[in-house]
C-alpha cells in the first residue's frame, strides 16, 4: 500500500497542473520549406466573402503560427482543427510550426512550413528573422514553457521537492523571453504594413489560473478575469504575472495599434489521458491506487481537452475577446469531487489518501501550492461571448478524457 501511495504521489507531482499543460518538445523540421504537394492538395481554395473582422480581407487562407504544438494543448488544438476540416472564419487554415532546432527535413502535415526560433536570442537579428518569415500570419499561438511540476536531473520526473532556485530560474526563462519576443514580432508585423491588407492580427499566449494565488479550502467565492492580480501570492502567481506582462507588451493599450489583439489564455487543469494531470494519474487510478490528496477540500478548476481546443478557436473567431481569458469549466469542483468522478468513471475504488504532511515532506513549496491548495475560477468572458461547453461538469470532463483516445 505504501508503494502505491508513493507512486500516486509521484504521478500527482508530475502533473497536477492548475496551469501550464505545455510541452517543450518540438519536431525537427526544416526552417522555411516550400509548400509540399500533399498540403497543396489538402488545402483547397475557398471564397473570400466573410464579414468576420478576425480574418484577412484579401487572403484565401487564415494562417496560424504555433509554438509548443506537440504538447497536450497543441495536440488537442490540431485534432479540433482537423475535425473542422481546417476552417476558421470561413477560410482554410494554414499552419506554421515554430521549432527550436534547425533541420533539413520537410514539415510534417498538417504544417505547411516550419520556422526556427530561439526565445533566448532576444536581438534584432532574431526579431527580423521571425518578422520576415511570419509576415503572412493572421494569428500566433504561444504554448511554450517548461514543465513546472518536474525537477532537474535523471529523477526529475518524480517531482520530489522540485522548486530549487535553479529550477525556478529555468521555469521563468522558458516563458518570459519567448512571450516577449513573439509579442514584439506580432507588433512589428501588424504595424509596419509588410503587406497592403492592413489585416488584423491576434496573439494568443498561454498563462494559467495560478495567477489568482492559492487557497487551502473551497470556501472562497469564484474569481474571474476582473480580479486584480497585482499582489496575489505564490510562485505560480509571480510566474503568471511576468508571463502575461511579457505577452501583453503588444496589446493595443500599450502600442496604440488597433490592428493587433493580445489574449492571455489562463488554463485550468486540462484533462486528458494523453498528458497533464490525468495522463499521470490514470494508470494509478486504473489499478485501484488512487485517493484524495490532503483534505480534498481544495478547489479544482479544470477543462476537458476538447473544450480547451474549442475555446481557443472560439477566441480566434471572436474579435471582442482580448486581455486575460479563463479557460476553465463553468462548474469548478473540489479535489475530492475529481477523485470521486475518476473512480466512478473507471469503476475503481479510491482508498489510498495522501495526507498533507506527506505532501509537504515530499514536494515542499510546490506541493503546498499545487497539491494542497487550489483556486475556484469561472470563465466569465467565454460565457458572455457565447461559448458553450461540451463538458461542463467534472464527471463529463473525466469521461470525455477516458473515452476519447485521440486527445
Amino acid at each position: 500500500n505504501m508503494l502505491i501511495m508513493f507512486l500516486s504521489s509521484a504521478s500527482l507531482v508530475t502533473s497536477t497542473l492548475r496551469f501550464y499543460p505545455i510541452s517543450r518538445s518540438f519536431r525537427k523540421v526544416q526552417n522555411t520549406p516550400e509548400l509540399s504537394e500533399s498540403i497543396r492538395t489538402m488545402i483547397t481554395q475557398v471564397g473570400t466573402n466573410t464579414t468576420n473582422q478576425t480574418a484577412s480581407p484579401d487572403s484565401l487562407y487564415y494562417t496560424i503560427a504555433i509554438s509548443g504544438a506537440n504538447g497536450l494543448v497543441g495536440n488537442a488544438l490540431l485534432h479540433e482543427l482537423k475535425s473542422r476540416n481546417y476552417l476558421i472564419c470561413n477560410k482554410q487554415v494554414q499552419l506554421i510550426q515554430l521549432v527550436r532546432q534547425k533541420n533539413e527535413n520537410p514539415p510534417t502535415p498538417p504544417f505547411i512550413k516550419s520556422v526556427y526560433w530561439d526565445p533566448q536570442q532576444d536581438d534584432d537579428k532574431m526579431l527580423q528573422h521571425l518578422t520576415t518569415n511570419l509576415q503572412s500570419v493572421d494569428a500566433v499561438i504561444n504554448l511554450s514553457g517548461e514543465n513546472i511540476a518536474t525537477g532537474l536531473g535523471s529523477l526529475g520526473f518524480l517531482g520530489l521537492r522540485p522548486w530549487t532556485p535553479q529550477k525556478k530560474k529555468s521555469i521563468l526563462a522558458s516563458r518570459i523571453p519567448g512571450a516577449k519576443l513573439l509579442s514584439n514580432v506580432v507588433q512589428q508585423i501588424s504595424s509596419c504594413c509588410l503587406d497592403n491588407n492592413n489585416r488584423p492580427r491576434t496573439y494568443l499566449c498561454a498563462s494559467g489560473v495560478g495567477i489568482y494565488g492559492y487557497h487551502y479550502e473551497d470556501s472562497m467565492e469564484a474569481v474571474d478575469e476582473s480580479m486584480n492580480t497585482d499582489k496575489t501570492e505564490g510562485f505560480l502567481a509571480t510566474v503568471s504575472r511576468q508571463w502575461e506582462e511579457a505577452a501583453n507588451s503588444s496589446a493595443p493599450s500599450n502600442t496604440n495599434n488597433n490592428n493587433l489583439r493580445a489574449v492571455q489564455l489562463r488554463f485550468g487543469v486540462v484533462l486528458s489521458t494523453k498528458g497533464g494531470a490525468l495522463g499521470k494519474l490514470y494508470p494509478i487510478y486504473y489499478l485501484g491506487g488512487g485517493g484524495v490528496v490532503g483534505s480534498g477540500k481544495q478547489s479544482f478548476s479544470y477543462i476537458s481537452a476538447t473544450d480547451v481546443a474549442r475555446a481557443i478557436l472560439h477566441v480566434l473567431e471572436t474579435p471582442t475577446l482580448q486581455g486575460p481569458v479563463n479557460l476553465t469549466s463553468p462548474q469548478p469542483c473540489t479535489y475530492r469531487d475529481f477523485n470521486d468522478a475518476l473512480g466512478k468513471v473507471l469503476h475503481r475504488p479510491t482508498l489510498f489518501p495522501l495526507p498533507s504532511f506527506a505532501v509537504k515532506l515530499l514536494f515542499g513549496e510546490m506541493g503546498q501550492e499545487m497539491l494542497l491548495s487550489g483556486v475556484k475560477v469561472k470563465p466569465t468572458k467565454l460565457l458572455e461571448s457565447g461559448f458553450e461547453f461540451k463538458h461542463d461538469t467534472i464527471e463529463k470532463a473525466v469521461k470525455s478524457a477516458v473515452t476519447d483516445t485521440e486527445i
